[in-house]
């Protein structure tokens, strides 16, 4: 006979029960709480349960913050309803342990994945997922509520490319009895100059904060950066972050005066609402789309095309994984993999031959259509082998990370055909693994 959730063996520092709900599973744990997996067997659906360490926790005055954020939290169930800001559920205390029911998303992650240059997010992509967050602040703020602490780590995106702003733990609520968080509240590298010198903040703050998550998805860097907090928060309120020309220079001026615009050091200078920005954004995405539809586009589509790999796949999943791919050139001797590095890309020679190498002997050779990188399979393994470009090659390299965001069709014909692959040429030649 099955054993019910309850006898379930579960480990130590997992309870049984919170309230109502029977934990399945520990699957986080922050500075100010853990989060536990339940399912609501009322409504059918997964939640995510938040309880806050108010008694774990030995310093008071966290503690006494901790608390304040709880009762933010708890006095929002049901407040916000939009497709774009995790919804809470239920709120409750027992036993001296306070917690919060929020919806769960299998598979999701957040935005701080694409805070990295090897790993950003296409621009048309960004530019979606912008406009949708500046969409659910504008409906926040019509409702009084000032999120406060928007960031990479505070935005969720889906398995199906939807967008989960979440934590209103710090948030500001207009005719609210629940006493503030006074003072330096939030994450400073996105805090507005008004923020950081706590004055009176308006939701241009949070418009604000997310020109400058719109600034490092663009860039892989955040608009300032200093070894200490007291430098980081002059560059704040009086420097200019470098123009994001400097780092790349593929995108278009419209698309940089939105991100400078919205992160203006006086409010009044700044995009008025979200609204306007997500209006000033749509402008930018149409020229974007016809960009990325471009020839160039289409010839990388009708090159793939013909490769081997990608013969079983449909018209609409190659151009699933050009989204989530970029397109390189190697010079003859130039290093694409080095043997005992991390790195989570697959790649397939689109053009041209390579070497493999490992413990600085030649292992094989890989030519047009072949695959390799099969140790980002798992996540943080080093690669076992050496890749180097014989000759001018051309490669397609595929984050796994973006991968995650494609088709599950897409991902499943992905992982077959490339592991398929790698089985062939192993068999056949005994090859070390990359």
């Amino acid at each position: 006979m099955a054993s019910k959730v309850s006898e379930i063996t579960r480990p130590a520092d997992v309870p049984a029960k919170i309230g109502k709900y029977v934990i399945i599973n520990k699957i986080g744990k922050g500075s100010t709480g853990t989060v536990y997996l339940s399912h609501d067997p009322y409504y059918r659906r997964d939640v995510a349960i938040k309880v806050y360490n108010l008694e774990e926790d030995q310093d008071a005055e966290r503690a006494k913050v901790s608390r304040k954020m709880f009762f933010n939290e708890a006095h929002m169930v049901g407040m916000l309803q939009h497709p774009n800001i995790m919804p809470i559920y239920d709120a409750g205390e027992e036993d001296g342990s306070y917690y919060v029911v929020t919806e769960h998303i299998q598979g999701a992650r957040t935005l701080a994945a694409y805070c990295r240059p090897d790993n950003l997010l296409r621009v048309d992509d960004v530019v979606e997922i912008i406009y949708k967050c500046a969409k659910a602040l504008h409906y926040a703020h019509g409702r009084g509520v000032i999120h406060r602490d928007i960031k990479p780590s505070n935005v969720m995106l889906t398995i199906d490319n939807d967008v989960r702003i979440i934590d209103f733990g710090i948030a500001i609520v207009s005719d609210s009895e629940v006493s503030r968080i006074e003072g330096i509240a939030g994450s400073p590298s996105y805090m507005s100059p008004e923020q950081v010198q706590s004055e009176e903040l308006t939701p241009r703050s949070d418009l604000y904060s997310l020109g400058a998550v719109m600034y490092e998805l663009l860039t892989g860097f955040r608009p300032f950066r200093a070894d200490n907090l007291s430098k980081l928060l002059h560059q704040i309120v009086y420097a200019t972050p470098p123009p994001i020309h400097t780092y790349r220079d593929d995108l278009p001026e419209e698309l940089e005066h939105v991100v400078m615009t919205t992160m203006q050091k006086e409010p009044n200078k700044r995009i008025v609402t979200g609204n306007a920005m997500s209006a000033e954004l749509t402008r930018v995405y149409k020229d974007l789309r016809q960009k990325y539809d471009s020839l160039d586009n289409q010839e990388h589509f009708d090159l793939l095309r013909t490769l081997t790999f990608f013969h079983e796949f449909s018209h609409a999943e190659i151009w699933e994984v050009l989204r989530a791919s970029d397109w390189h050139e190697y010079k003859d001797g130039e290093d694409i993999v080095r043997e005992g590095e991390v790195d989570d890309r697959f790649y397939i020679i689109v053009a041209g031959s390579v070497k493999v190498q490992a413990n600085g002997r030649d292992v094989g050779a890989l030519s047009n259509g072949q695959c390799f990188g099969e140790t980002s399979y798992v996540r943080g393994a080093k690669r076992q082998a050496s890749i180097r470009a014989d000759g001018q090659v051309t490669i397609l390299r595929v984050s796994s990370t973006l991968m995650e965001q494609v088709s599950s069709a897409c991902q499943l014909r992905f992982n077959k055909v490339f592991l398929r692959s790698l089985i062939t040429r192993l068999q056949g030649s005994g090859g070390a693994n990359t």
